[in-house]
């Protein structure tokens, strides 16, 4: 996925790189005109300051271009991923998605895509501090070569020490990236379940119980992954104020460079130190995004593609449906359907009866094509369903499960259904004095459990 949205987006990778490299130039530029111009300066120049004023000018106009850049390449990118990853879970198979789990999934498209998208708008400060960092260094190196070697040495030294420091940050943001999981399930027991806690107050406490020992379990671990992450700060910039007052010391007592020099030295290290402090203190939402990503990239959904055309091959004038030999059981194997053969012609009304457990939701999910019996074959007619025509079968059939979703949509094959359609149905269903379709769309779903189902059938058809 990262791979095909870096390539979908090289044009503007590389126009950022541009105006980054632009913007820690002109950066360098006025650190040198500073350093050359101005600390030599004997009286009041107007040409001097006048140039000064355009080069920060200058400075100024590359620095906004730079981060305009990035910020739309970072929310251009988190479009993408979030489309991307919605048309994956619709691509992916219904019995994977019930594995996967609602909890997980719905985690992902909430707090991982927020997480992602704050690790990218940090981004921006990350990459232009990284190459003005590197620009700046360069001109260290020309002004005082030795000096640059003992200020990357200690910087060197120092960014071993955070690294220690940031591999214990990225440990409990990981940590905490788990809990997020039993959250969603617990938010949906809480939400979906409030008819049923209302009525039992013993259940409703276990329930916010299990939610406050989870809750603490993620606070405990952002409260180490932000301690950890003060330490990193906090360290970082008393080893660069150490670094300049180190400079200034080595330049006046061992006669490195000239005092004007060393000036010149710890300007640069002042200047350089914001941004070493904005991409030290961006990395910890880099490694939250890069956990965020590893759990997205674990789900197994379906590879990406675009849009939702498929070979309809298979015959809407169809006479039957033929279940032969089926065999069906679950990982766990528990439960299985042994040789299952069924003929379901057009038009009959076919009732499928048994106790509970024995596999007639199953046998209707085969049925509908969101199990693939581990053996056995699917006839529609006489074409065999197999994963070349199975979307083209799914599209023959509309169902109404026990645990229905009801959708607002009024639609039919070839788009919108037409008005007159849906005012008979709503009569005929004996809804149409509680429901009204407006812009394609029912004016309501709040219904009792009854007139739900009626609703279902109608979107159904």
């Amino acid at each position: 996925m990262l791979a095909n949205l870096i390539k979908s987006n090289l044009f503007s990778i590389i126009k950022i790189v541009i105006l980054t490299l632009a913007f820690s130039g002109l950066g360098v530029w006025t650190l040198s005109f500073i350093n050359n111009e101005l600390v030599n300066l004997k009286e009041f120049d107007a040409f001097v300051a006048v140039k000064f004023i355009a080069i920060l000018v200058l400075f100024f106009i590359s620095a906004i271009a730079a981060n305009i850049s990035l910020t739309n390449f970072g929310h251009k990118f988190i479009y993408e991923l979030r489309y991307q990853s919605v048309k994956q879970i619709l691509d992916t198979p219904n019995s994977v998605i019930n594995e996967i789990g609602k909890a997980k999934i719905i985690a992902s498209l909430n707090n991982d895509i927020k997480t992602i998208t704050f690790a990218f708008m940090s981004a921006t400060g990350f990459i232009q501090s990284l190459v003005f960092i590197i620009c700046a260094s360069f001109y260290l190196a020309c002004i005082a070569p030795k000096v640059f070697i003992f200020s990357a040495v200690w910087i060197g030294a120092t960014l071993v020490i955070n690294t220690l420091l940031m591999k214990k940050i990225h440990f409990y943001f990981k940590e905490s990236r788990t809990q997020d999981d039993a959250l969603q399930k617990h938010y949906d027991d809480i939400v979906e379940g409030h008819r049923e806690l209302s009525l039992n107050r013993a259940r409703a406490s276990v329930c916010f119980d299990e939610l406050n020992l989870t809750g603490d379990k993620k606070r405990q671990s952002m409260v180490k992954a932000d301690v950890f992450h003060a330490l990193s700060d906090n360290f970082t910039n008393v080893m660069l104020l150490g670094a300049v007052g180190l400079c200034v010391f080595l330049c006046v007592a061992f006669g490195w460079e000239s005092l004007q020099t060393a000036l010149s030295i710890s300007l640069t290290i002042l200047f350089l130190r914001g941004s070493f402090m904005s991409m030290v203190g961006s990395i910890p939402a880099a490694l939250s995004a890069k956990v965020i990503l590893e759990k997205i990239m674990n789900l197994n959904l379906n590879k990406f593609k675009e849009g939702f055309k498929f070979d309809d091959s298979l015959s809407d004038e169809w006479r039957s449906i033929r279940l032969k030999d089926i065999n069906f059981s679950y990982e766990q194997g528990k439960f299985s359907l042994k040789d299952v053969n069924l003929e379901i012609k057009r038009g009959e009304i076919t009732f499928i009866i048994g106790k509970n457990g024995s596999g007639k939701s199953t046998l209707i999910n085969i049925l509908c094509g969101l199990l693939r019996p581990s053996s056995g074959e699917i006839y529609l007619d006489s074409a065999k369903i197999d994963e070349a025509n199975l979307q083209s079968y799914q599209a023959k059939i509309s169902a109404i499960f026990a645990d229905f979703y009801l959708f607002s949509q009024t639609l039919c094959r070839d788009g919108f259904a037409s008005q007159s359609d849906i005012d008979e149905l709503l009569a005929l269903l004996e809804i149409d004095k509680k429901v009204s379709v407006v812009d394609n769309k029912l004016s309501t779903t709040q219904l009792s459990t009854g007139q739900r189902k009626r609703l279902s059938l109608l979107i159904a058809i």
